[in-house]
């Protein structure tokens, strides 16, 4: 039986596929295998795999000799995941549909776990029992999650901003957006950053590493060619436009289908101002610095 209500209902394909391509650059490589402790011919489990995106970085990254493992409950990031890997000629990834809580996997089968935006998913103390069960001795589990409590977002007076209007529309149309989050457990389980490292502890976890990493996303950086600015800014708006349909697909009243056509022209109106600035040369220096913290513990 198919399961596809996290990317039906919470976040889509290319919003998560494009949002972990931004994160997880091919000029932080060294940062996040350092971090991960991961080294070529390992057997590594992307648990909640979701589209796919860091199982393919790790593929390249650790080459033919690795051997990569996707998991994920949602059937259409699997399908798509298996279908972007084959494009990409990548045959050392193997993407199976199964639970976090109920990996299906033998015991000690991998030499390490990785998750990322996961563990405020699911009980903690369930999910990381079950990594330690597949991950073998002096393997490690490493825990990857957002500290939203360290975002930081820069709001320069050039940048395109919503309207009143396009406020309003987005207030309307994700109105009951916490009813839907209560309703999949949606960060239901967030970890506490002192009860975590604790609970590895109890689990019986060694070597507990914290570790963090500073991800910006900086348009105007100027190590971005101007089609990887563009492309930075294209995909903010195509991440908006596919929110908008999962929305609109739970709750058809919420917006008239003139209303969907006004809200995704605003939309598309600042995404251009925006554009424009980069063709111009004019930097305005809008960007985010998100926080992401990685706790990890050896298997003994």
């Amino acid at each position: 039986m198919e399961n596809d209500i996290w990317s039906k209902n919470i976040q889509g394909i290319i919003n998560l596929d494009l949002s972990r391509e931004m994160r997880f650059r091919d000029d932080r490589k060294d940062l996040f295998l350092n971090i991960l402790g991961l080294t070529e011919g390992m057997t590594i489990l992307d648990i909640g795999c979701g589209p796919g995106t860091i199982a393919r970085k790790l593929s390249k990254w650790l080459g033919e000799k690795s051997k990569i493992i996707g998991i994920d409950r949602d059937t259409e990031f699997i399908k798509y995941a298996r279908e972007k890997a084959i494009k990409m000629s990548l045959n050392n990834i193997s993407y199976y549909e199964g639970d976090a809580l109920s990996i299906p996997l033998e015991d000690n089968s991998v030499d390490a776990c990785i998750s990322h935006t996961v563990i405020e998913h699911v009980p903690n103390k369930e999910f990381l029992l079950e990594q330690k069960r597949v991950c073998k001795l002096k393997g490690r589990v490493s825990v990857m999650y957002m500290r939203p409590d360290k975002y930081i977002r820069t709001e320069p007076d050039l940048v395109p901003k919503q309207s009143k209007r396009e406020e309003e529309l987005f207030d309307k149309l994700f109105k009951e957006s916490d009813e839907i989050n209560n309703e999949y457990s949606v960060g239901k389980y967030w970890p506490d950053p002192v009860g975590l490292p604790r609970l590895l502890e109890e689990l019986g976890f060694n070597n507990i590493q914290i570790d963090a990493i500073a991800i910006p996303i900086v348009i105007d950086d100027s190590r971005n060619k101007i089609n990887e600015k563009m492309a930075i800014v294209r995909s903010e708006k195509e991440q908006l436009f596919e929110g908008i349909n999962i929305a609109t697909c739970l709750k058809r009243d919420k917006l008239s289908d003139n209303e969907l056509i006004e809200l995704k022209e605003l939309i598309t109106e600042r995404t251009n101002q925006r554009l424009k600035f980069i063709k111009e040369g004019k930097n305005i220096w809008d960007y985010s610095i998100l926080s992401l913290q990685v706790v990890s513990g050896m298997v003994e």
